[in-house]
């Protein structure tokens, strides 16, 4: 399901779950259990590891992982407490009367999102796909024309208007479902062309005006029926548009943006963003990388580009995240690696890196793409934190990989946060190793997390030589945490620091001329310290460490 590009961006182009598509749906229940695995079950952790209890971390109102419908005893044990759904419109209404109201019930007539919501997991819809009786243009790639009326006026009176056909179609999908669904990312990834070599994936045939009266309109009719709904922009893939502009411009983006400047940025409540792979890109996407980026488009991030264009200070949020792994023996699966993809140990220390520099940076929600694979055999991608299983209610806790339980740990220790800092420790080598990682010279990284009285600090290196970190205690305990959740007392020195070792870092880019001598772009192996009783002012000490404010 999906695509992926040199830099590991996807689009969604599945239909709902009362469909049967390239994922079968069958089996739900209600609730949550503590999910245990049973006699053979391929371990979480290191190679002949015992089977492990999975006990389920309450879900953090900034934390989402995609599809949770799909594996939902995992789901609602993950911490996660957000999930997307992907609606499409032609399939809810197939024809210009219908309104499907089994689009969320499965094969035994159970409504899916019931059973998601009464797990106190909120859903955000990513709504897509113009139906052909519905087209502007008739003939296109399904889904993809300007939905004819899109510029007429989306009322008459106090009632929808029947000519503007999208505007008719929002204000029905958010009354029926308010309080279910309240946000909607509107389309996804429109700046993919319907030309090159990703037209397979192009899902918007309009222009960026086009794009921006979609919003306009889905946010008067959605709001008009439900004035909780929040309208999200369509998740947009960064680096697919930085290579249209040669790496100097933004050309979807500019266009949208001069859009939004000249008649106001009120048609959209939040902006979505892809990206993957690396960790340090979520910070520079959010705050910009360094003022000698080779690329120039790098320079500014989208705090910023939103400043510019007159929609400061509204949430950005991280729709799709993931780092894929090779190494996961599944039927129809080729195990060498290629270049892009990591080991599932790598992956677990990414999903700690990344949502710490995610949350560091200042995204308001993260979401993780996705829960569960596609089926098997031959997937295009083991996108996944579980292995695919056709039954949702199934608790079998050896399909869940490495990054499952790391996943835990950020909802458990990082996520939901009251206050969060990063701090590095840079390395003295020349800047110029900067302009093709921007983030060439943070050596080791510490992002801290308070909650209450307690302070999650996660720390790693991002060199090839052995380091440590050095913090001074603040609390009255201390335990170290790892990837896997495993706790570990830690106690302070002689002069009241906290010392722990970080291994060096392996996962280096080859390809395409690869990073510079001694970058990684995941860093290795990763962990959290963890005290209580810390003072919600106590600073964080760390010898050589020193704080990131971003642009």
């Amino acid at each position: 399901m999906g695509k992926e590009g040199s830099d590991g961006t996807r689009t969604p182009i599945e239909v709902g779950p009362s469909k049967v598509t390239r994922r079968r749906f069958s089996g739900i229940v209600g609730g949550v259990a503590t999910l245990v695995a049973g006699a053979g079950a391929l371990p979480l952790g290191v190679a002949g590891a015992q089977a492990v209890e999975l006990k389920p971390v309450p879900g953090a109102d900034n934390l989402g992982v995609n599809e949770a419908f799909k594996a939902m005893t995992f789901g609602n044990a993950s911490g996660a407490g957000w999930t997307r759904w992907t609606v499409q419109w032609f399939n809810v209404q197939r024809e210009p009367d219908e309104f499907n109201d089994f689009y969320f019930t499965n094969e035994k007539g159970e409504n899916i999102l019931d059973i998601q919501l009464k797990s106190g997991m909120k859903v955000a819809a990513m709504v897509l796909g113009t139906p052909e009786w519905a087209a502007e243009t008739p003939g296109l790639k399904a889904g993809t024309s300007v939905p004819r009326g899109l510029y007429e006026p989306v009322f008459v009176g106090d009632e929808p208007n029947p000519d503007n056909l999208w505007g008719a179609f929002m204000f029905q999908l958010a009354k029926q479902y308010a309080g279910k669904m309240d946000v909607f990312e509107i389309w996804n990834e429109v700046e993919i062309p319907a030309n090159g070599p990703n037209a397979v994936y192009n899902t918007w045939a309009g222009t960026p005006a086009d794009y921006y009266q979609l919003l306009s309109v889905a946010s008067q009719a959605a709001k008009k029926a439900n004035p909780n709904a929040r309208i999200v922009t369509s998740p947009y893939s960064y680096f697919k548009d930085k290579d249209a502009g040669g790496g100097e411009s933004l050309p979807w983006f500019d266009a949208f943006g001069a859009e939004v400047k000249a008649k106001g940025a009120n048609v959209f409540d939040a902006v979505a963003l892809n990206l993957y792979r690396n960790p340090h890109d979520l910070w520079d996407r959010f705050h910009g990388g360094v003022d000698i980026a080779a690329e120039s488009a790098d320079r500014t991030g989208f705090k910023a580009r939103l400043e510019a264009i007159g929609a400061g200070g509204k949430p950005i949020w991280l729709t799709e995240i993931n780092a894929m792994p090779y190494d996961d023996p599944m039927p129809g699966w080729n195990t060498n690696p290629d270049g892009f993809r990591i080991t599932m140990v790598e992956q677990a220390n990414y999903v700690l890196q990344a949502h710490a520099l995610a949350f560091a940076a200042g995204y308001d929600k993260v979401f993780f793409q996705a829960l569960q694979d596609d089926p098997y055999p031959v997937p295009d991608e083991l996108w996944g934190l579980v292995r695919f299983n056709g039954d949702m209610a199934n608790a079998d806790a050896s399909r869940a990989r490495p990054a499952f339980a790391a996943y835990q740990v950020v909802g458990k220790y990082v996520a939901g946060a009251q206050r969060s800092e990063l701090h590095v420790k840079k390395r003295p080598d020349p800047k110029k190793n900067a302009q093709y990682a921007s983030r060439f010279e943070w050596a080791q990284h510490l992002a801290v997390f308070h909650k209450g009285d307690t302070r999650a600090a996660v720390v790693w290196n991002g060199t090839e030589e052995a380091s440590s970190v050095a913090l001074k205690a603040a609390g009255t305990s201390a335990v170290l945490v790892d990837s896997t959740g495993k706790e570990t007392p830690l106690s302070p020195n002689g002069e009241g620091l906290l010392v722990v070792d970080l291994p060096p870092a392996t996962r280096h880019f080859d390809l395409f001329g690869g990073d510079p001598a001694g970058y990684f772009y995941v860093g290795g192996p990763t962990f959290i310290v963890v005290e209580t009783g810390v003072p919600g002012t106590a600073p964080v000490e760390a010898q050589g460490f020193a704080r990131q404010e971003g642009k």
